[in-house]
């Protein structure tokens, strides 16, 4: 009688070849993995840069103007305003509210609103609590680097470090070069966002479809960058100075200017640039409210277009 041998088991060429199999299986879906993720985190980023564009416009329906990029006075004035001393030195920027905390109420958020004190600096100790809080409707989903990091502006206590709560969004300050931008000339913007700006819907004489009222940038590091600025800085409360320097907005905290593309920004001055947390691409908000995809390799005239609110130029925004 014949005795049959049953198997139990694969053999290692089997086994091999199925492993082989998953493995292949995975390369290829992988990618579709992230992909279908991206753009997920994508549509959350665009619906975000949405209501930020409908802030702004119940706050201009409101006021009649749209919010400053960040308010700026200096210490003797502010001290005839108020009644208060100015905070260090009087060349320091006492107040420095950005358009992201002017816009709070119309995100629905009067009660972070509430928590600032408008008529104290924003590093006065009166507003420690919620400088520092971190709001996700400010970051965009693709941002790994804003939602745990804060922007530093004053270190020399290890007890007592003032911090400010990051932002994935900056508001357009205009193109720029080397010598004119918005921290060498903080007045000269052609943009819609400025220290102390005040601009109006019928301003934007390239039109509101044309014109980009807010961009993205990362808290990340800058290629090319050295201290002092290794990475970006953006804040979603104010444009702080930093201790060592009393005199600077910090403007870049809150603003962005066209000195560079989209994710181009490098060297010298590249913490005024966009950098988004999108490869190849920024989201930007215009300011008509619509969102669009602008490519890191958009023309550098064609970009700067973009960015002025009466420049007559003839441009639109790339399909």
């Amino acid at each position: 009688m014949k005795v049959r041998h049953l198997r139990s088991a694969f053999t290692l060429v089997e086994l091999l070849v199925v492993i082989a199999i998953i493995s292949i299986l995975m390369a290829l879906l992988l990618p579709a993995v992230q992909q279908a993720r991206e753009a997920a985190r994508r549509s959350s980023c665009r619906n975000k840069l949405r209501q930020i564009g409908i802030a702004l416009h119940g706050y201009e329906d409101l006021h009649r103007v749209l919010p400053s990029g960040y308010i700026h006075i200096t210490g003797d004035n502010y001290q005839a305003q108020t009644g208060n001393p100015p905070d260090r030195t009087g060349d320091d920027n006492q107040l420095g509210y950005a358009w992201g905390a002017l816009i709070l109420p119309f995100l629905e958020h009067q009660n972070f609103h509430d928590e600032i004190d408008f008529e104290r600096p924003p590093f006065d100790p009166a507003n420690a609590v919620i400088r520092e809080k971190q709001l996700p409707f400010f970051h965009c989903p693709s941002d790994t680097y804003s939602p745990d990091n804060w922007v530093v502006r004053d270190d020399s206590d290890p007890n007592n470090i003032e911090r400010y709560a990051t932002s994935s969004y900056c508001a357009n300050w205009g193109p720029a070069d080397a010598s004119n931008n918005l921290d060498a000339t903080p007045d000269a913007a052609e943009g819609v966002f400025f220290r102390n700006s005040a601009t109006e819907i019928l301003d934007i004489q390239d039109g509101t479809t044309h014109t980009i009222a807010i961009g993205e940038r990362t808290n990340g590091p800058i290629l090319g960058g050295l201290p002092p600025h290794p990475s970006f800085e953006t804040a979603w409360m104010a444009a702080v100075r930093d201790i060592d320097t009393p005199g600077d907005d910090h403007g870049h905290m809150v603003l962005f200017d066209g000195q560079f593309t989209p994710n181009a920004a490098a060297g010298p001055g590249a913490d005024r640039g966009v950098s988004a947390p999108h490869k190849a691409y920024g989201m930007f908000l215009f300011c008509d409210g619509s969102v669009h995809v602008v490519s890191e390799n958009i023309y550098p005239d064609v970009w700067s277009a973009m960015l002025t609110i009466n420049g007559n130029e003839i441009t639109e925004f790339p399909k």
